[in-house]
């Protein structure tokens, strides 16, 4: 197939298919739908200051006028209701909605531009239903809801028109007339305000592609350091201190926001006005004491997969992928002070120790040795020991073609290709609990609240159930995500996605496959995978009820199914 991009955009198109386990331009049949993903890649990414793993997450599942919507939250990205659960009870909203399309047309179809404009226009007063991003919307608008009296300004709204070929130029006043469509709707004055549409050419596009890498490392100066000697699988580690303003490269995104992902998983999150909490504040309120912070406080411990000393700049480093592994309470402490003051707390100096390695197993002993002081540590979930069988499972398994991860740490496996081969702690409940709890539709709106109460009444993650189960689901997902980036399999609605996992399995099941051992024997073959994901998503479209508004979302729906399910024969076609 000819290939229609310039060789700078091929080359980074090609690279994306690298990571994504995708088949490259020259391989591909749908380069559009290949360069629609990898737009929707780039865009999202910048906007996030994080790289976007799951691809498919903000696609809008081939609508025809919008290709892409990233729903932002204080520079998170919200791809799930249940993604809602993580906003701080008296958390301020910053909500930026941006609306994606592209184009591999050579010449200049003005009238895609309209429709994209129309498009955003019709998701906005909810004329038009794209899930479950309008279900996300509806939520966060909604004047009785839980969330509107926590919108800190207007929700800023922003559309990127991407050409993959054309070089045609659209005007400025083209360009205005555009946005005039917008802002001259009265129905969306005083709800949302119009931030820009900026129109990407394969320059623009590339040079956004490029900025990707940038997000995963920091460079920052460390006045006063040590560099400890090296040993084996720590290459460079340094004692310092650090200032807030080098700091804050490494904690704040470019609008002065925390980084939810510098974080390690799960790992002492902020807990509130304890005691100590409140002297690190008295510390930092009074100037006669501020000065002594070094000396008050214990510090941050902070963990990478590299350190590179700058060739020319004296003590300045450049760290990959870092992570805040101990010292969170100290970081939210210090993040306060700064949305006070940014001045008054640019010079207090923090003692830091930063550590190098890549090897995943001296990772989880530093995370549990730099936390194991502290009493609460010791139920965290992210160290328990089931996790770390479960994990170790993993590691010690072949009996899958392709290798899988179980992520318990956040940055923990930053080096896999594909991203969807690792499982973080969150989707790999969810999807237990949709497989094997036959409870998709829970997974829906208050996933993370389900989550926690099944961890306490100890219906997940408990030590009776075999990891093999867990090993399933790792599967079932990875099979999920490769299909539909490989336009292997097209789903009516992105929303179904935990009830199609939920009908693989029980497929196999009236099979005659009983056991989890037999499954995962059986899903060793790519083609019998294939099938049995065809086979449960053309059950499911027939399930007509489930695609009526909040359908996959109820209860008595999902029940129906199931009921309906269980006296049905089963397609011959697996085996």
């Amino acid at each position: 197939m000819k290939n229609k991009f310039d060789i700078g955009l091929s080359s980074k198109i090609n690279k994306f298919c690298d990571k994504f386990s995708l088949l490259n331009l020259s391989k591909s049949e749908n380069t559009d739908l290949l360069f629609e993903d990898f737009a929707n890649y780039v865009i999202a990414s910048n906007l996030s200051e994080e790289e976007l793993t799951n691809l498919k997450s903000v696609s809008t599942n081939k609508a025809q006028d919008i290709d892409g919507i990233a729903i932002i939250i204080n520079d998170t990205l919200i791809t799930e209701e249940s993604d809602l659960e993580k906003i701080g009870k008296n958390e301020k909203i910053k909500l930026k909605i941006a609306f994606i399309q592209s184009t591999t047309q050579k010449s200049c179809d003005k009238s895609k531009l309209n429709t994209f404009v129309d498009g955003i226009i019709n998701f906005l007063l909810e004329v038009r239903q794209i899930e479950p991003f309008s279900s996300i919307y509806h939520k966060l608008m909604d004047e009785e809801g839980a969330y509107i009296d926590l919108l800190d300004d207007t929700p800023l709204v922003y559309g990127y028109f991407v050409y993959g070929v054309s070089s045609h130029i659209i005007t400025e006043d083209e360009i205005s007339a555009l946005k005039n469509k917008i802002t001259s709707r009265t129905e969306l004055r005083n709800i949302i305000k119009l931030g820009d549409i900026y129109i990407y050419y394969a320059e623009q596009l590339k040079d956004k592609y490029d900025a990707i890498d940038g997000f995963n490392y920091a460079e920052i100066k460390l006045d006063k350091n040590v560099q400890l000697s090296p040993v084996d699988k720590i290459d460079f580690s340094i004692l310092s201190t650090i200032k807030f303003a080098e700091l804050k490269k490494i904690l704040l995104t470019k609008d002065g926001k925390l980084k939810e992902q510098i974080f390690v998983e799960n790992i002492r999150s902020f807990i509130g006005n304890t005691g100590v909490n409140q002297n690190i504040r008295e510390t930092l309120d009074d100037n006669k004491t501020s000065i002594y912070f070094s000396f008050l406080n214990n510090g941050i411990t902070i963990m990478c997969d590299s350190i590179n000393k700058h060739p020319v700049k004296e003590n300045t480093f450049k760290l990959m992928h870092p992570r805040i592994i101990n010292g969170c309470q100290t970081t939210h402490i210090l993040f306060d002070k700064f949305k006070e003051n940014a001045e008054n707390i640019d010079n207090i100096d923090i003692v830091a120790k930063i550590i190098a390695t890549k090897d995943n197993e001296l990772k989880k002993k530093i995370v549990l040795a730099a936390n194991n002081q502290n009493s609460i540590d010791q139920d965290l979930q992210a160290l328990n020991s089931f996790h770390e069988h479960i994990e170790n499972y993993f590691i010690g398994n072949s009996s899958f073609s392709q290798k899988l991860y179980f992520e318990r740490l956040r940055g923990q496996y930053s080096d896999v290709v594909p991203p969807h081969s690792k499982i973080g702690i969150e989707t790999l409940a969810r999807v237990y609990i949709s497989v094997f709890m036959r409870e998709p539709h829970k997974m829906k709106t208050n996933a993370l609240t389900k989550i926690e109460e099944y961890q306490k009444d100890k219906k997940i993650f408990v030590e009776t159930t075999p990891a093999e189960d867990y090993y399933l689901c790792a599967i079932l997902y990875y099979y999920l995500q490769s299909f539909i980036l490989n336009n292997a399999l097209t789903l009516k609605t992105k929303t179904i996605d935990m009830h199609l996992l939920m009908v693989c399995n029980i497929v196999m099941e009236k099979k005659g496959m009983t056991n989890t051992t037999k499954k995962i024997s059986y899903l060793s073959n790519k083609d019998n995978a294939l099938s049995l994901f065809n086979i449960a998503n053309n059950r499911l479209n027939k399930q007509s009820e489930l695609f009526e508004k909040r359908g996959l979302y109820s209860s008595p729906k999902t029940h129906r199914l199931l009921e309906d399910i269980k006296t049905e024969e089963i397609d011959d076609a697996i085996e």
